[in-house]
């Protein structure tokens, strides 16, 4: 089938758009699950390959198909990434038309450059050309409209324009050189040459990509782990100098404890002093401070001793609520600020109770129950006007440390506290294995998965993929850090290995399906070849046949005989007529040597001795064939008329002719003796008038005698002209074979009645007796014909009998047809004589006393038979004749 006979694509209904929608919505998904990390750049996009085989398929009709299908395609990606707004509406909108516009220019520059060849691709520059002019040139539409817009939408950096532009050119070009003819191969998959190509291309093709998808997938895995395996060393080195950090300020802390307990007695010059390298040492804490345990009934006098040896001269133990700080409430015991360092920007915070805080209060229960360090969940620090988070380490002190837990309770002194503030904790601790554009983020466990910390900001996203976590206990309570790339980082990587290796196995695949093409399309061209060549060869095999069964049926109805002979001189063909002339059975000759047909003919012919075998009859190389001729005695005598010829075949070299011409020779025969005959009955009147004529010229006669000469040479006149005319009448119907008779309804009865009236008014002695039906007889002829027949029987009948011998005729109707019976009692003929009777110029009486030319009874046959009648013939010798002329009868 050529691209002329696959039928032209008809306009698209609903449906049609719907299924083109569905099958780009479909591919598109398929291209983007192919997405690689980092970056997730697809190394091919199948849903482009699928739009340009639908416009194409279409005639450019599929567009709205197409446009709808990538329009909900990206609308979908916004929807999955929660990212569903009327901006990411609008960009995938600018998306859908790119590709819709990307699959009209790959048609169009396909149908431009090589018209509709593109519906077979068989040769190898169809092929080339439709792909570059798909995918390497029209695929630069999509890639410029789509990265333009996700530009102008702020969605990728201008540094990364160029990466984005390249990478979906590629995958888009990449779709087209493989999906695209796998898409024609099922859209064509009932024509040829793509029906073949479904099994040569679309399985092979198919078990290629799988191939390619898992290589490709084992190296993604391998560097999925390895990029997962770098997050996670960059993770513990972040977890590492955490812990590390905070071990430190855990000792800060309990040194800070233990000092107390040393010098319960200390005023607050001497607990700046020694907490003031500490703090310098670590920027990190934002203060140190010591918080008295002070039972209710101790109050005022701790207020008193606080006044005197404190950082406020008029010290009060304070709470806060949402209207400020205000005097501490009844409670059975006060955690009061006792001594804090910095006091600069701390002030507010002496005096305050930091059990009057629920979050301050149960790390102080943790601690009292642990006699050990404490951490509070994420605070916000009363002093500090900033929102910034921060923690609390306590660690309580006692008067009298013992190593019995509940002794140790008894006595509690108060408490060491380091206040930190958690994001500069986590930047000085981890300024060292920090990485830019990875994100870190912990989460207080204990406190229901509180944020503590966030790198790159609140709303910085990074691709959870890749996330490495662990949980870090610190005291007594569990923090779990989060390690993830941003999509920043994920680019600066070096290009993913299985990136590379999809791209060169997807760049060899599409060099395959290329390879599988043009092998496939030389196959069909070879078909088709072969096809033309077998149509033609079959045309000619049937011209052949043909050929041979006319010559077959010629000579078989040829009257001429054939016989033909092998180069080895082996009797090949011989034709019926051969059979009927020689009177050889084909069977004795046919397959055997020419000699045996030699012996045969030598049997059959007049003079054995002068025969010298059919090669005798054969011209001799360069000579023209002369025709010789060979007389025949058995099965019957016969002439035939020989003509050998050389053939140009190779399976025939010899072919023999023979021609009956026994009838000509016999024709020719009674032209000569016709000729005699014509002659000697002219010559004899010609003679008689001839030695009258010299009488009268040369004697004088008396007048009687010369009457009587004169009237002699009349009668041999008369019976000139009668010869002549009969001659003629002859002659007219040879040549015309009956053209000039007139038919029409000729009343047979009267005919025969105003015939003998004539002839008895001509002559007084004629005794004619006519036996006629009383109803009217009619046939169909040429009443001057018929006529001419009648008469010419009468007068023989009259002219071969006595004078007044009566001659009957009869008309007789009977099986459909009208005898004209004339019985005479005259002379009479023979057996021998009858079979004579209508041969022209014979006649019965050869004694020349009757007058006649011997060609009235040829007419006579002549006439009837042209009437599809006959004539019959009755006769004895001495006693008389009846002629029958026999005529269809009319209807």
């Amino acid at each position: 089938m050529t691209a002329d006979s696959i039928p032209a694509p008809k306009s698209l209904n609903y449906r049609t758009v719907g299924i083109v929608a569905i099958s780009y919505f479909t591919f598109g998904a398929i291209g983007l699950s192919f997405a690689i990390p980092p970056g997730y750049a697809s190394p091919i996009f199948p849903a482009a390959g699928l739009a340009a085989a639908l416009m194409l398929w279409s005639g450019n009709r599929a567009w709205l198909g197409v446009w709808l299908g990538s329009f909900v395609l990206n609308l979908s990606v916004s929807w999955l990434n929660a990212d569903l707004n009327l901006l990411s509406t609008l960009v995938a909108c600018g998306i859908a038309c790119g590709a819709t516009l990307q699959a009209l220019l790959a048609a169009s520059l396909v149908t431009w450059q090589i018209g509709k060849s593109w519906q077979e691709m068989e040769l190898e520059s169809d092929i080339i050309r439709s792909l570059l002019l798909a995918g390497v040139l029209g695929c630069v539409v999509s890639a410029s409209v789509g990265v333009s817009v996700l530009y102008v939408a702020g969605i990728i950096t201008s540094a990364a324009y160029i990466n984005s532009w390249w990478s979906w050119w590629v995958g888009d070009t990449l779709g087209v050189l493989i999906v695209m003819p796998l898409s024609l191969v099922v859209l064509y998959r009932k024509y040829s040459p793509w029906n073949n190509r479904l099994k040569t291309i679309g399985i092979p093709m198919m078990l290629v990509l799988l191939a390619v998808a898992g290589v490709v997938t084992l190296a993604s895995n391998w560097e999925q782990g390895f990029r997962k395996e770098e997050i996670r060393k960059h993770g513990e080195a972040f977890e590492k100098l955490l812990q590390q950090r905070y071990i430190a300020h855990r000792e800060v802390i309990a040194a800070l404890a233990r000092l107390m307990e040393v010098v319960p007695d200390m005023n607050y010059e001497q607990f700046e002093y020694f907490t003031g390298i500490t703090l310098k040492d670590n920027p990190d804490i934002f203060a140190l401070s010591y918080n008295p345990y002070v039972p209710f009934l101790q109050r005022k006098e701790f207020e008193r001793h606080m006044s005197e040896i404190g950082a406020a001269r008029d010290f009060k133990i304070k709470e806060r609520d949402q209207s400020g700080f205000k005097d501490a409430a009844k409670r059975d015991v006060y955690v009061p600020v006792g001594f804090i360092a910095p006091l600069a920007g701390n002030q507010e915070a002496i005096g305050f109770d930091i059990s009057s805080d629920l979050i301050r209060h149960d790390a102080i229960k943790s601690a009292l129950r642990s006699t050990d360090i404490a951490v509070t969940a994420p605070i916000r620090l009363v002093q500090e006007k900033q929102d910034r988070l921060a923690i609390l380490i306590l660690r309580p002190a006692y008067y009298d440390v013992k190593s019995d837990f509940k002794a140790n309770a008894a006595k509690v002194m108060g408490f060491a506290t380091g206040i930190i503030r958690i994001d500069e904790l986590i930047t000085i601790a981890t300024a060292s294995a920090r990485v830019k554009d990875l994100v870190y983020q912990i989460d207080d466990i204990t406190a229901g998965r509180q944020a503590l910390y966030h790198s790159n900001g609140a709303l910085a996203r990074g691709d959870d993929g890749y996330m490495w976590r662990t949980k870090i206990v610190i005291a007594d309570r569990t923090w779990e850090l989060k390690v993830w790339p941003t999509a920043e980082y994920m680019q600066k990587q070096p290009i993913p290995v299985a990136w590379v290796i999809s791209i060169i196995g997807l760049f060899f695949t599409a060099l395959l399906q290329v390879l599988m093409l043009v092998i496939t399309g030389r196959t069909s061209l070879v078909e088709k070849k072969v096809h033309e060549q077998t149509k033609e060869l079959e045309l000619k095999r049937d011209e052949l046949q043909d050929s041979n069964a006319q010559l077959k049926a010629l000579f078989t109805l040829s009257p001429d005989g054939f016989v033909a002979l092998s180069s080895e001189d082996v009797v090949q063909f011989v034709n019926p007529a051969f059979e009927e002339i020689s009177g050889i059975a084909s069977n004795d000759v046919m397959g055997r040597h020419v000699s045996f047909l030699d012996i045969e003919l030598k049997n059959r012919v007049e003079f054995p001795g002068q025969f010298n075998g059919i090669f005798a009859y054969f011209p001799a190389p360069g000579e023209i064939a002369v025709r010789y001729e060979l007389v025949l005695q058995h099965p019957r005598k016969a002439v035939l008329q020989i003509i050998g010829i050389h053939s140009d075949a190779p399976s025939v070299s010899r072919i023999l002719y023979l021609r009956d011409i026994t009838s000509e020779a016999e024709v020719a025969n009674l032209k000569t003796e016709f000729i005699s005959h014509a002659a000697h009955e002219l010559r004899t009147p010609m003679t008689s008038i001839y030695g009258y004529i010299e009488l009268l010229l040369h004697r004088n006669f008396d007048e009687n005698l010369r009457r009587e000469m004169l009237q002699a040479m009349q009668r041999q006149a008369e019976l000139i002209v009668n010869m002549i005319n009969e001659l003629l009448d002859l002659a007219r119907i040879d040549a015309r074979g009956g053209k000039d008779f007139r038919f029409s309804e000729v009343d047979i009865h009267g005919l025969l009645v105003r015939i003998i009236a004539d002839m008895k008014l001509g002559k007084a002695s004629c005794n004619i007796l006519l036996d006629l039906p009383v109803s009217v007889v009619n046939i169909v002829g040429d009443e001057t014909k018929i006529r001419q027949a009648i008469m010419n029987v009468l007068t023989n009948a009259e002219k071969y009998s006595l004078e007044g011998t009566p001659i009957k005729v009869t008309l007789l109707v009977q099986n459909n047809e009208i005898s004209i019976v004339i019985r005479d009692q005259g002379i009479g003929m023979s057996a021998e004589q009858l079979k004579h009777v209508g041969e022209r110029f014979w006649r019965a009486d050869t004694s020349g006393s009757t007058p006649g030319t011997g060609l009235g009874m040829s007419i006579v046959k002549e006439i009837v038979e042209f009437h599809h009648g006959h004539v019959d013939i009755e006769s004895k010798l001495g006693m008389g004749t009846t002629v029958i002329l026999r005529f269809p009868q009319s209807h």
